[in-house]
């Protein structure tokens, strides 16, 4: 079996979850049957990640993951959809009975990943791997009084992270699913425009949450050069840009825009265009005058924590999972039968 998940070379939370996950949820023989593919975990519904992955003639399943950022893929129609991340993304893909949740909720089922702390008492801060970019966010929840977590550190650091945490502060969404997971409280917020509010809204309403983000100032000039020109970039192509207020629109107006969104591939900004020895001294002269920008984006941090939590309901969690581990049973059943 083929799994198949973004490997980011300098690593992501909610994609690195498929290395811990699927070894202890499927059996050996499953992950050694020929002519088979997994979509896990991630915004993996999407025909630029499958241009390196041979689907012909083989059996596709796809066990909790979402679409978001590109096109469907050319051949999804015949795949069998065992589960998806939410309702969105089912009514993308044709297939509203698969909508579940996100996969990365099988970690309920895997409590040895995580050491849990008898008292948890820490305040965790997980921005997106993108607003790394330029930005001073660490030294923004220092100040504020919380622990930042690094997306891109490794998945074991981070759910030892979550061990002690009793909140969790977070643009990434894989941080608030793994949160929800393990029942502790979690607060959205968004800074970066390059946050998928589609991708956000289909898993919380999975386990029917509603996603408020709460907006975070940038905590330097060129963060917030780099925000505005992906903004202008993105409005000038036709399509939406993200922001707190889009979070609030209707499940058939962010349906009809994803399907405006990726009649083509949309362009990826992903830093200040100049070059590296050039970008380097700017970076450091402009870091001085930050000062203002980092301590309004602590101040922001703390108000945040003191504000609204969330977390889904015991029972519609349950159900949701309980969803799940009937899908991954389907596919270890039909990978058996061949």
């Amino acid at each position: 079996m083929q799994i198949v998940y973004y490997k980011d070379p300098v690593g992501n939370f909610g994609d690195d979850l498929n290395e811990l996950i699927w070894p202890r949820v499927l059996p050996d023989d499953v992950r050694a049957a020929p002519d088979t593919v997994l979509v896990g975990i991630g915004s993996l519904l999407d025909q630029a990640r499958f241009r390196t992955v041979a689907t012909a003639g083989k059996q596709v399943f796809v066990l909790g993951s979402g679409a978001a950022y590109g096109q469907l893929p050319d051949d999804h129609a015949r795949w069998t959809y065992a589960a998806v991340r939410g309702p969105l993304t089912a009514e993308v893909v044709g297939h509203p009975a698969a909508a579940a949740t996100d996969s990365a909720a099988l970690l309920a089922r895997l409590p040895d990943l995580v050491p849990r702390s008898a008292r948890p008492d820490e305040i965790l801060f997980m921005p997106h791997h993108r607003t790394l970019v330029n930005s001073r966010w660490q030294a923004a929840a220092e100040r504020a009084g919380m622990n930042f977590v690094d997306p891109q550190w490794r998945p074991d650091r981070i759910l030892a992270a979550y061990g002690r945490a009793r909140l969790v502060v977070t643009e990434a969404m894989h941080g608030a699913i793994v949160a929800d997971t393990l029942r502790i409280p979690w607060v959205p917020v968004m800074i970066s425009t390059e946050v998928s509010i589609f991708k956000w809204r289909d898993w919380a309403a999975s386990v029917g949450v509603a996603y408020r983000p709460v907006a975070l100032p940038p905590t330097a000039r060129l963060e917030a050069f780099r925000y505005d020109r992906i903004r202008r970039l993105t409005e000038a192509s036709g399509r939406s840009v993200a922001h707190t207020d889009a979070a609030t629109v209707d499940d058939a107006a962010l349906i009809a825009d994803f399907r405006n969104r990726f009649r083509e591939e949309p362009a990826v900004i992903d830093s200040v265009a100049a070059p590296g020895a050039v970008k380097a001294v700017l970076k450091a002269a402009l870091t001085r005058f930050d000062g203002r920008r980092l301590a309004a984006a602590s101040r922001a941090l703390r108000a945040v924590a003191e504000g609204q939590s969330y977390l889904s309901d015991d029972t519609t969690f349950g159900d949701r999972l309980g969803q799940l581990e009937q899908a991954v049973d389907r596919v270890i059943a039909q990978v058996r039968a061949g």
